[in-house]
């Protein structure tokens, strides 16, 4: 510790540069730890498993239907208990302006199995779980019992008025604790039997097609996930032979809560950032490490006597490796104490990235035994990377030749010139890998602002409500769902103004469409098919042209035939080369033939870029659903008249939550991870070219210090400036187009991986592959330039003299 204490600008310069490094690392694990691999607060989690239903045609992971989940939870023998529950949400009313709370429907036996105590009051209690309607009582999340209650501990005398409705309050769930979704952090948990009340889509529960719940069970003493997979089998097959249409080809797959935290749609896109921010992480500590270690080389260097000298007094060469060794270890941990700082801030601004799907996430990003044990391990392993190699050279000491030399005087050429060459070529090839990352997701997405997605983004605004949370039946939805549009068309700047069940690119359902003459045969399985529901005038509200047949009609009501609208994806695959005007198709477990009546353009249901899949549109006027977006379409900024047309629709019932975004902002947020990679790779790739042109320009300056004699020798002998100018940058240089080409291998193949997160980009794109390499040979050039230039300012007799 004396001995890095008297060498201060070395010291902190390998701490800075470790700090960095290892900060970072630590940055993105405290990440991927909250997300990934924290635990959930409940009682032994190992011994939980939730239930996953796999379609025959299909390997995705989807919910469960309610009646299949009471046979499995009544017939089942692996687990002890078996609860239920689905993510909603809920307005909170009451007060001037109604909120949204993220709620869970649960089983009665939802906090029993969990082994989840409330910290007030209780749980749910059994006859709480079977009467339809009957048991208006909530659970509130530890964190709204602080923020609307004021932590008031006899809160269970009090009720909470959720949709308009009042539940009494009778417990209050922990602290930490948020529900099994960590993606919907719940502030309320409510019983299954209130569904008919506050579910939209109520009417469909009874029906085994319709996959709406996640069940969880509790594995039974001495029961393995496996045995328990097998032994679940058995009622899947029994189901399936006595539900063949509902169930044919269904089978259950079990995995561990922690991995079903995570909606299984959104897993692999969340896994794949993460694996992206961690291996440029990764490649920012190895040029830190390179760089700390190019400063060791050099010290080395400076100190080869008294190294020399500690040998002639008797000390063996591992007592000197050691020493040495122990120096970087103390770096090490210094710069990972730092790291760690940095990675507490680093957090919070890598979490300011967060996707849209995270807005209502419960994770914990505080550091925890995980975080800090990778901290330590990271730094330990720092440690050794950069200082075994230096401590090893520095020892190889020829005792008589090294005793005779000058006390300080650096070692002769090629002393440690070679490893510290490899060492920058090693960092200007990590560095262009992380660059060439960012200018493949720049580029990407720069190509998504100039994608069309089907409709008139610019000029599209929506405002989202749920009449169901305010009590409203069907008629009287549609007559606030009349007004509403009347209301926004006559707002000035409206060119047009109609209804739908999503938001443009958040179309998320999918039913099971059935074709004409398929509906009784074996093979008749159908084809699931995203849907979505639209009113009249749609189309033209959001600049999507029908190529053949009409619009949907006030005319088609739920007495006339009922009919839809395809796009052309759902035309190609259904009837491939014919005209699909006229067909008839049935949706599963509805029994109503339906027509087509029009084809409409393909467009972007769910994520800019994306190949459009089949999506069959039906009618509002047909078929009801109390969750709506109001669309329209302006004449100018949407901004500018969206609040107005938000605030007449709240002029209906203040009562109802209201949420308003432009189509812009939402194709913004549907591009989360390449915007989040964009940034965290420009931003990483930029430290790692720094610290990389700070080890170019270090190398250089070592080989001109330690070239002074050669160089006072070459210009006596008649060398121009320019001429020793031109040899120094011609080394550096050299060493650049060295790890400008292991860096172009390494980033043509580091690009594949990223291929399905990349928007009309291929990993290989020449543009990025040309642009990037000529930045950091120019930056390089600056680097190299700077000792060059001060190897011409030697005065040769000097040099000469003093040599």
């Amino acid at each position: 510790m004396r001995a890095l204490a008297r060498d201060r600008s070395f010291t902190l310069g390998a701490i800075l540069s470790l700090s960095l490094g290892i900060g970072a690392n630590t940055t993105v694990f405290t990440m991927l730890n909250a997300v990934f691999l924290r635990p959930l607060p409940v009682e032994d989690p190992a011994r939980l498993a939730a239930l996953f239903t796999v379609e025959s045609r299909s390997a995705a992971l989807l919910p469960c239907s309610y009646p299949n989940y009471l046979d499995y939870r009544d017939h089942n023998t692996v687990f002890s208990s078996l609860l239920l529950y689905t993510s909603i949400t809920l307005s909170l009313t009451g007060s001037a302006e109604p909120q949204m709370l993220m709620g869970q429907l649960v089983s009665g036996n939802y906090f029993t199995t969990l082994g989840v105590n409330p910290v007030i009051g209780r749980g749910f209690l059994p006859e709480e779980d079977t009467s339809l309607g009957a048991s208006p009582v909530a659970v509130i999340g530890h964190g709204l019992w602080s923020r609307q209650f004021g932590s008031d501990p006899q809160v269970t005398s009090r009720s909470i008025q959720l949709n308009g409705r009042a539940f009494r309050i009778v417990g209050v769930a922990p602290k930490g604790f948020q529900g099994l979704l960590q993606m919907f952090a719940a502030d309320v948990y409510v019983p299954m039997t209130m569904y008919p009340q506050l579910y939209p889509a109520s009417g469909l529960v009874p029906n085994r097609r319709a996959l709406l719940f996640a069940p969880v069970g509790r594995l039974k003493p001495g029961l393995s996930m496996p045995q328990a997979q097998a032994g679940i089998e058995t009622l899947v097959q029994e189901l399936e032979r006595r539900y063949p249409k509902e169930n044919a080809g269904r089978r259950l797959r079990l995995t561990s809560v922690a991995e079903a935290a995570i909606n299984p749609r959104n897993r692999p896109g969340i896994a794949n950032t993460g694996a992206v921010l961690l291996t440029v992480a990764l490649l920012v500590l190895l040029i830190a490490c390179g760089n700390v270690a190019n400063l060791l080389l050099a010290r080395s260097a400076v100190r080869r006597k008294e190294i020399t000298v500690r040998l002639a007094l008797g000390a063996s060469r591992w007592q000197l490796v050691r020493q040495l060794l122990s120096e970087s270890l103390i770096l090490a941990i210094v710069g990972g104490a730092l790291g760690l700082v940095f990675a507490q801030w680093g957090a919070s601004l890598l979490w300011s990235f967060k996707p849209p799907m995270f807005n209502h996430a419960g994770f914990d990003l505080g550091p925890d035994l995980r975080v800090l044990t990778f901290n330590l391990l990271v730094s330990l392993a720092t440690g050794v990377v950069f200082g075994l190699a230096p401590a090893l050279r520095a020892t190889q000491t020829d005792l008589v030749t090294d005793l005779k030399e000058r006390t300080g005087q650096l070692a002769g050429p090629g002393g440690s010139g070679r490893p510290r060459s490899l060492l920058v070529v090693g960092q200007v090839a990590f560095s262009l890998v992380a660059l060439v990352g960012a200018g493949l997701f720049l580029r990407s997405l720069r190509n998504a602002d100039d994608l069309n997605p089907g409709f008139d983004a610019p000029h599209l605004g929506a405002v989202g409500f749920n009449v169901n949370e305010v009590g409203y039946s069907e008629a009287r939805g549609r007559d606030f769902f009349q007004q509403a549009l009347r209301r926004a068309a006559a707002v000035p700047g409206i060119a047009a103004a109609a209804l739908s069940k999503d938001y443009p690119l958040r179309v998320s359902s999918a039913r099971t469409v059935l074709l004409e003459g398929q509906e009784s045969t074996t093979a008749g399985t159908g084809h699931s098919t995203l849907t979505s529901v639209v009113s009249p005038g749609y189309f033209p509200a959001m600049a999507i042209p029908l190529l053949r047949g009409r619009d949907f009609s006030p005319r088609d009501t739920k007495t006339t035939p009922r009919v839809v609208i395809v796009n052309e994806a759902a035309a190609a695959a259904f009837w491939p080369g014919e005209n699909p005007l006229g067909k008839r198709l049935q949706f599963a477990g509805e029994g109503l033939p339906v027509e087509v009546i029009g084809v409409a353009r393909n467009a972007s249901y769910r994520s800019i870029g994306e190949e459009p899949p089949p999506l069959v549109y039906l009618s509002l006027v047909q078929y009801y659903f109390p969750t709506a977006v109001l669309v329209v379409r302006t004449a100018g900024r949407p901004e500018a008249v969206l609040a107005t047309v938000r605030r007449e629709v709240q002029l209906l019932d203040h009562n109802l939550y209201l949420q308003s975004e432009t189509s812009k902002t939402t194709i913004r947020e549907s591009l989360w991870a390449q915007r989040l990679s964009a940034s965290l790779l420009t931003l990483f790739g930029g430290l790692a070219l720094l610290l990389s042109m700070i080890g170019i320009y270090g190398v250089i300056a070592y080989s001109v210090t330690q070239r002074r004699r050669e160089i006072g020798v070459r210009m006596a002998l008649g060398a121009s400036p320019g001429e020793i100018r031109r040899m120094v940058l011609g080394e550096g240089l050299a060493l650049v187009a060295i790890g400008v080409a292991f860096g172009a291998v390494a980033s043509l193949g580091a690009s594949r991986a990223v291929r399905s997160m990349l928007i009309v980009v291929g990993p290989w794109d020449a543009v990025t592959f040309v642009l990037v390499p000529l930045i950091l040979s120019l930056v390089a050039v600056i680097a190299c330039w700077l000792p060059a230039h001060r190897a011409t300012a030697f005065d040769p007799a000097v040099t000469l003299r003093d040599e």
